[in-house]
């Protein structure tokens, strides 16, 4: 019977197979137990395995053993290292199997000076030559940025295994020390596929993508095949570097006609390929074909549709996400934050930030960041307070966006006094800083403390003003009537003005009845936007006004060669979870004719109401 249970615990069983058996070890052979309980914990049944394991009264090294790994497993650490401490206190043997699992744990929970004495338990019982052991020591060391005690690990041991190698170039790329990465990587005896992708990886970390192509060049020229993590790093590359072009070369090389087309990882990288070059269109086209995907992919194509201004699509594929009951992780909640803020959809917006706050997502700075911003963008501005004061750690995003939320909303004093009360915490202004600050400004009609804050950003700071500063300067000259002094600025201007500048002036202009400025303004915006029919009709209408009408023909002539048309405006709103977009007299909608029905309805109401 003993010999057919043995056998029988060699099987594949369910739990309620393993209950029947653990009867009959009670009752008829209790000194089954051991192997039991290894069992349980083969079939990651750990707490019932513990139950069992503490009424054996000496537990051999082996069960211990069993019992620590699994816990580690299953990234129960704390109870990993308990386990570890009764054993070597009740003087059973480590073995070296014990060390990595141990390690791991420790590296889990922060807890380095556990892990150090680990490393001289291991010492002591002779458990530290093997590679496995090795290889976990280093990593520990790596991982809490100990370089020095890795190197002397490599150094020490005998055979110089590749993994020890690669471990501690994946170390010095953390550091940024790319030449003792690569000095590591060329003293190697023997080099395999991952330490090639370790030290691309490392000058990629770095961006130093350049080296990383000529090494990627110097692998296949030494016969070592890009693998699929080569090729992950590569598009990586060519993304961060905007060449699409190189990308899809390296997509129609290496991957189109293998089988790594329908791979997720790879179909994803091409995704944010395509997402980083702009491409958008192109990146939807990848993101519908891939026949799995997870929270990265849907992330990315978020990111794609969020930071290329295309908010409306951004929302909708959100609200697909959530529908298909995919949980977003926190760059997926930023981007849909973001894309409600830039278009002002408030009911979606104030849905997706309930949902951050109830699954505790705002303890993520960046999520934090962003949905401060959304609620400035929208005007809520006690809200946005609320979430920064809440934040537990605040970078400079989250003061900037705090800082250009109250300049945006009319609280000048209120965003200048938040710029002093950063200093205070020790970090510097950035370029965005300035901006709100100048804004701030700008809307207070504090002339001299904005240009006084402008001086400070070159000379305190050492920042080089942006186009959107001299905007906000050029803003702050108009908006007190020196329309003069904003011109004249313009043609000092160390950088080339855009419409924004232009049309700040011509705004100014028209406010102030300066007809010759106003023409200027409308000249120079022809020349930097020719296609925008706006500035066309503004400059005929205003050369009528004045009584040139040759010049004012000659406008429309202009238009009328350019086939220049008014662009469609549409509006949007959100109903049942869904946005719905409406041109004038759009009868493309599903439901159009219930629309119309109704609108044509209350427009008799209103005009019964109004005769009332």
């Amino acid at each position: 019977m003993e010999g057919y249970l043995t056998s029988l615990l060699q099987s594949s069983l369910r739990l309620n197979q393993l209950k029947q058996v653990h009867a009959l070890v009670i009752t008829k052979h209790p000194s089954l137990t051991p192997v039991f309980v290894k069992k349980l914990l083969d079939s990651s049944a750990v707490h019932y395995a513990r139950r069992l394991f503490d009424k054996i009264p000496q537990p051999d090294m082996h069960i211990y053993n069993a019992l620590v790994c699994s816990y580690s497993k299953l990234s129960m650490n704390k109870e990993a290292l308990e386990t570890f401490c009764s054993m070597y206190q009740s003087g059973i043997r480590v073995f070296s199997s014990t060390v990595p699992p141990v390690i791991k744990s420790c590296l889990s929970l922060r807890a380095i000076n556990v892990g150090k004495q680990m490393h001289s338990v291991a010492i002591s019982r002779g458990c530290d030559t093997t590679v496995f052991v090795q290889t976990a020591l280093m990593d520990f060391y790596v991982k809490n940025d100990d370089l020095v005690s890795a190197r002397k690990i490599l150094d020490g041991s005998l055979v110089k295994d590749p993994g020890c190698y690669n471990c501690l170039i994946s170390g010095y790329s953390r550091s940024g020390d790319t030449k003792a990465a690569r000095r590591l990587f060329d003293d190697m005896p023997e080099r395999t596929v991952v330490s090639w992708n370790s030290m691309i990886s490392c000058y990629a970390q770095n961006e130093d993508y350049h080296e990383a192509l000529r090494l990627i060049e110097r692998m296949q020229a030494e016969n070592f095949g890009p693998s699929k993590i080569t090729l992950v790093i590569l598009l990586s590359i060519c993304a961060k570097l905007g060449d699409l072009e190189m990308g899809l070369g390296i997509k129609k090389k290496y991957i189109d006609d293998s089988s790594l087309r329908s791979d997720m990882i790879i179909s994803t990288a091409i995704l944010e390929l395509y997402v980083k070059c702009g491409a958008v269109d192109g990146a939807r086209r990848e993101f519908d074909r891939m026949d799995r995907r997870d929270v990265v992919a849907w992330s990315a194509m978020l990111a794609g549709y969020a930071q290329n201004g295309r908010s409306i699509e951004a929302i909708k594929l959100f609200e697909r996400m959530m529908n298909e009951k995919i949980k977003p992780d926190n760059a997926a909640l930023v981007s849909a934050l973001s894309a409600c803020a830039q278009s002002g959809f408030v009911e979606v917006g104030e849905r997706i930030s309930a949902y951050v706050e109830s699954h505790s997502f705002t303890s993520d700075v960046k999520v934090a960041s962003a949905l401060l911003d959304m609620h400035s963008k929208f005007g809520n501005i006690d809200k946005a307070r609320q979430v920064f004061d809440e934040m537990r750690v605040k970078d400079i995003v989250s003061w900037n966006s705090m800082i250009s939320g109250l300049a945006v909303n009319g609280y000048a004093e209120e965003a200048i006094h938040l710029y002093e009360k950063m200093k205070e915490t020790g970090l510097k202004p950035d370029n965005i800083t300035f901006s709100g600050l100048l804004t701030a400004c700008t809307h207070a009609g504090l002339i001299e403390l904005g240009l006084k804050f402008f001086e400070s950003m070159k000379s305190d700071y050492g920042i080089t003003p942006e186009i959107e500063h001299h905007a906000c300067v050029i803003d702050l000259f108009c908006r007190s009537g020196r329309l003069k002094d904003a011109y004249e600025y313009i043609s000092r201007m160390e950088v080339d003005s855009n419409v924004v500048i232009w049309g700040t002036l011509l705004s100014a202009s028209r406010t102030h009845m300066n007809v010759e400025l106003t023409e200027s303004c409308l000249k120079k915006l022809l020349e930097l936007e020719p296609e925008y029919y706006g500035n066309y009709v503004f400059l005929s209408n205003l050369y009528a006004s004045i009584g040139k009408w040759e010049e004012a023909s000659e406008v429309r002539k202009l238009m009328k060669d350019r086939k220049l048309k008014k662009e469609v405006a549409y509006s949007c709103i959100t109903a049942g979870n869904e946005l719905h977009k409406f041109l004038v007299g759009d009868t493309s909608h599903h439901r159009w004719n219930e629309i119309f029905s109704l609108v044509n309805e209350l427009a008799i109401q209103l005009t019964s109401a109004g005769q009332e």
